[in-house]
């Protein structure tokens, strides 16, 4: 095993500033401003840096000398509804960018993916587009909505990918190698007859593949390219099992997965591809779900999982060193390499903290110096800002609950609550840096974080017993969180509004009829109105879909007593007090309807609502535009229903 130098021997060049805390009047321009840079990574020579960044309102990739400054635009999205999704190098200077816009299709918006290739000087820009499929683009019904995603950069080819795209003869996302010079298409693998999940080898041959029938996943296995799909082993997905592929084994004679099987956290296990079964656990993390794997070079170096804050595990020894040293270097921070290059001597960290923005940094082992890039929020570094504190307590009913505390610095008397649920509701909250959470708390507000059963990250059985308990046992677990931290002499929680976002704006909408007593306002973004109508919107032209949701949620044809019973439109009689509402007309997950159709209803009724509606709005504040307009119109009714 190699040594590197211990990391006193590091120069870390960043010098940060604390200043006292801002006024109310600059909060808005301060917190609703979009990240600087995300989604940074490293050329395979470790030469050249790309990131996405948030410039004069716009998502721009650009590219730097590794740890310089000087920054060079590449790609800029036209449309604020627009999304870079991903940016991947193949080779040394040509990067794939994954773009998405959001299309109206049928009643609602759905997001569309298209691939760019460029090089990492601005230079040769090309969509990746299968032109030979859709030689008569103004005659088919889907050449406007083709989707292209990246399934394998094949390592040792500098001028092909393999990607997954929409093929009309297939009805589905068919394997493509891909010249990224010319955009020529070439079919490796067909997806028809719902097959999908593929996983290809180093040299491009797709051997792993799935294939849905409603909730019944079939796992087959392809021994050669001219040979046909053998069935191996057949998982129902609504049996709480989950069944990720990450890659093939040294060995190629087994798939490594992610899955639950036979346990109750998510770990890393091998399927035998000879004989169907899965092994037992080769990696995992006690007490928590693993999230995300690393891969160098076709082979496995490490894992990931949350705790308070995102960790990284290496089982690859020479990585391992390095990730401590990282750790070494800043001990008051929480940190981790976000990319490497292929010799493994240049990375990029990122390094966070509950109150501190996160940070990219350079590192060159060669060197032996780490270096500051870009922090993420530039404009909060020198602001003083509270810590988050963990919290635990349990529910009504005896399970065991964990979540988050963030009091205001400036506190003269108890600070009223904002309990402030997350989306998902598969998802869960961390301690790791929220501009959200310190938009509320530099107003003077306590936020109160929540990771209610159905989060995940806990385990099968946590999450497990979230399903089918919207609006029921998932919303005790808030309330329960409420009352747990009453007794805080620091927190006033007979004042108290609930702000959420997805199906934390669903909760919002819940607690406006199931708990109004315990609140002075809901504010609800991208929120979910009537329960039964997203069902079938969702369920009703996909099986699967619509198995999994009867499974989770309910079933939109034989429990819509029980989802109305949970949906807010059915209880406009019971929504007495003031409500704030905020969605995006381009929203694809969630649509605007959900919270037009109730303003409507409830202004008609006299309700105190305010509704905004952003045109180029989606699921998620993309823009500066839309965020500081969303942070204005929360601020000015917090201020007024939930007065300091």
């Amino acid at each position: 095993m190699k040594h590197f130098p211990t990391l006193s021997a590091l120069s870390l060049l960043l010098v940060i500033f604390v200043q006292p805390s801002l006024q109310a009047s600059e909060l808005v321009e301060k917190f609703g401003k979009m990240p600087l840079v995300q989604d940074v990574s490293i050329s395979p020579d470790g030469e050249t840096l790309a990131g996405t960044f948030h410039i004069d309102g716009k998502a721009v990739v650009m590219t730097a000398p590794f740890g310089q400054h000087e920054t060079t635009a590449l790609v800029s999205l036209k449309s604020s509804s627009d999304r870079i999704e991903s940016v991947d190098w193949v080779n040394n200077k040509r990067l794939l960018i994954n773009a998405s816009r959001a299309k109206y299709i049928a009643g609602r918006f759905y997001r569309i993916h298209t691939m760019y290739a460029v090089n990492s000087d601005g230079s040769d820009l090309l969509e990746i587009r299968n032109q030979s499929t859709y030689k008569k683009a103004e005659d088919s019904r889907v050449a406007g909505l083709q989707s292209t995603h990246l399934l394998n950069d094949l390592a040792e080819d500098d001028e092909h990918v393999l990607v997954r795209a929409y093929d009309e003869r297939d009805r589905g996302y068919a394997v493509f190698k891909v010249n990224v010079y010319d955009s020529k298409f070439s079919k490796v693998e067909s997806a028809a007859g719902d097959r999908s999940g593929f996983v290809s080898d180093r040299k491009g041959n797709v051997v792993f593949s799935t294939v849905l029938d409603k909730q019944l996943l079939s796992i087959e296995f392809k021994p050669a390219p001219d040979q046909a799909w053998k069935k191996l082993k057949t998982i129902d997905l609504t049996g709480d099992i989950d069944f990720f592929p990450v890659g093939l084994s040294a060995d190629g004679k087994a798939v490594l997965v992610n899955t639950d099987y036979k346990n109750n956290f998510n770990h890393l296990a091998y399927f035998d591809l000879a004989t169907g079964e899965i092994s037992a656990p080769v990696y995992q993390v006690e007490g928590h779900d693993i999230s995300t794997t690393y891969s160098k070079a076709g082979k496995l170096i490490g894992y990931g999982f949350t705790k308070d804050f995102y960790e990284q595990v290496f089982i690859d020894s020479d990585q391992h060193e390095k990730n401590q040293q990282i750790k070494a270097l800043m001990p008051d921070r929480h940190s981790y390499i976000t990319s490497y290059s292929d010799d493994g001597k240049r990375v990029v960290i990122y390094s966070v903290k509950d109150n501190q923005p996160g940070r990219f940094l350079t590192l060159d082992f060669n060197t032996k110096k780490a270096a500051f890039w870009f922090s993420q929020y530039p404009h909060l570094e020198k602001t003083a800002l509270p810590s988050v504190t963990s919290i635990a307590f349990t529910s009504r009913d005896g399970l065991p609950l964990q979540g988050y505390l963030t009091m205001p610095l400036q506190k003269e008397k108890a600070a009223p609550v904002i309990l402030f649920p997350h989306g998902g509701p598969i998802s869960r909250d961390s301690k790791s840096f929220d501009p959200f959470v310190q938009f509320f708390s530099a107003m003077g507000y306590a936020v109160l974080q929540v990771n209610f059963r159905g989060s995940a990250g806990f385990g099968t059985q946590f999450e497990t017993a979230g399903y089918k308990q919207w609006g029921q046992k998932m919303q005790d677990d808030l309330m329960d969180a409420l009352a747990a931290v009453s007794a805080n002499p620091d927190l006033d929680t007979k004042r108290s509004c609930i702000v959420g976002a997805s199906y934390g704006g669903y909760a919002a909408l819940v607690a406006s009829f199931r708990d109004s007593d315990k609140f002075q306002c809901f504010v609800s973004i991208s929120g979910i109105s009537d329960l039964t109508a997203m069902l079938r919107s969702d369920g009703a032209n996909n099986d699967t879909r619509k198995a999994i949701q009867i499974a989770t949620i309910g079933d939109y044809e034989n429990d819509a007593k029980t989802l109305d019973a949970v949906s807010a439109i059915h209880h406009l009689d019971k929504i007495k007090k003031p409500l704030l509402l905020i969605h995006g007309v381009k929203d694809t997950r969630v649509p605007y309807k959900q919270s037009a159709e109730l303003y409507s209803a409830l202004k008609a009724k006299g309700i105190p609502v305010s509704y905004l509606e952003q045109e180029d709005g989606t699921h998620f504040f993309d823009t500066e535009q839309e965020r500081t307009e969303a942070f204005a119109e929360m601020e000015t009714f917090l201020k007024r229903y939930l007065p300091l």
